[in-house]
């Protein structure tokens, strides 16, 4: 016993600690179970303690032993469903409510319309199952409508009917079961339907979001928990930070058309966007023609070396690209520190994706004094990347408020 009792906390926590997905698919169909359990349990116990009063039934034992049976089953597969066991708690509540009918239509001798509850286990067994189960939900339907024309229209019950009477019996039986089989069935192809859509709406929101936010953060706040917004800043200790600018921007935007422009912004950022996905990079953010990234921000554990590596070859890749896209008429230049840092989305009113700290200033400094074509480092992304890439040798800088400071200018791969 101990054993058993053992391998159903086990089981238990496994099922807590399952991906979020899995449990929010099956939460509302075993909400559903339980109460339907919880409900038959207290009809079947009222039912018991009625027939109490009426002592002149014949073997009125047998009915309360039945029911009480039956109650047991009911409160077994209610804990069930509780414990997360909810496909055997969904068969043994579908195998006891047609073991209680049965036993019951049987003990009883005579026509009380218990078979009509029949009908009423094929339209909650709709309930128990998920869209891809179909043949289980089939045979079901199928049991339930079976043994109802079975009872309605079999001769078990013995009481004399003239002829037309047992045909208008069967006919309106099997008309009742027919009717009721093919409405099931219209739900359930309404439940599809249904599902088909919201995993539709579902699928496009979760595409989206992610395009906007890294995808941890997504799925985290699609998560069928209620999640506050401030949960989802997150402290990275080493991260690289890429800064991205356009030189004579200026005057190029003033030989040209704001749509032409703008046009223009959403072509190359389109290439940054394709290039960034290839070399694990995250976009941050884009501010005018400056282009905002970082490596070591989702939930893959790169090493310090990788992070600043994949930087290195993201921004080599830009370069080479940029030249190819923009032409003569504009040029690049190029930021890149690594360190710690924080991200995170922040606010309630239309929140975005953002990245804070030191390294994050840093690597925007670098960018605003590197020249033309060129792509400046810090130290720490120098001595984490010259193993692959050639650097020239440090030089000093004074820094807008971070004072003199050692950059390197990358060169490209050994």
């Amino acid at each position: 016993m101990l054993k058993v009792l053992a391998s159903l906390k086990r089981y238990y926590e496994r099922s807590q600690s399952a991906p979020l997905t899995l449990l929010t698919k099956k939460s509302t169909r075993a909400e559903i179970l339980a109460g339907v359990c919880l409900c038959l349990c207290i009809v079947l116990f009222l039912q018991s303690l009625k027939l109490v009063w009426f002592s002149n039934i014949p073997d009125i034992y047998m009915h309360v032993i039945n029911m009480l049976i039956h109650i047991g089953f009911f409160s077994s597969a209610f804990f069930l469903t509780k414990l997360g066991f909810f496909e055997l708690a969904r068969w043994l509540l579908i195998l006891t409510f047609i073991s209680y009918l049965f036993t019951a239509i049987l003990l009883w001798k005579i026509n009380l319309n218990i078979q009509f509850y029949f009908l009423l286990g094929m339209f909650a067994s709709l309930y128990f199952f998920h869209q891809h189960e179909t043949k289980q939900m089939w045979i079901t339907l199928c049991t339930f409508c079976g043994l109802f024309i079975y009872f309605q229209t079999g001769f078990v019950f013995s009481v004399h009917k003239e002829a037309w009477q047992t045909s208008l019996i069967n006919v309106n039986g099997f008309a009742l079961a027919i009717s009721c089989f093919m409405l099931a069935t219209w739900i359930r192809w309404q439940m599809d339907s249904s599902w088909q859509k919201i995993r539709a709406t579902e699928r496009k929101t979760s595409q989206l979001l992610k395009k906007v936010i890294p995808q941890h953060i997504s799925e985290y706040l699609m998560s069928a928990q209620q999640q506050e917004l401030s949960t989802c800043i997150n402290e990275h200790a080493f991260t690289s930070i890429i800064f991205i600018d356009f030189t004579q921007f200026t005057p190029f935007s003033r030989q040209t058309s704001d749509k032409n422009l703008v046009m223009f912004l959403h072509r190359i950022y389109t290439v940054f966007d394709t290039i960034a996905e290839q070399h694990n990079i995250t976009k941050i953010k884009t501010n005018g023609d400056q282009y905002i990234a970082a490596a070591g921000l989702d939930t893959a554990r790169l090493s310090a070396y990788e992070t600043s590596q994949h930087c290195c070859e993201f921004a080599l890749a830009i370069s080479k690209e940029f030249e190819i896209e923009a032409g003569i008429d504009i040029g690049i230049k190029i930021g890149i520190a690594s360190g710690n840092a924080i991200s995170g989305i922040i606010g309630h009113s239309r929140p975005a994706f953002d990245v804070w700290g030191n390294t994050m200033n840093l690597a925007s400094r670098l960018e605003s004094t590197a020249a033309n074509r060129e792509i400046q480092v810090c130290q720490q992304t120098m001595l984490y990347s010259m193993q692959h890439y050639e650097f020239c040798p440090g030089a000093t800088k004074q820094l807008k408020g971070l004072g003199q400071v050692t950059v390197y200018k990358l060169l490209g791969k050994k």
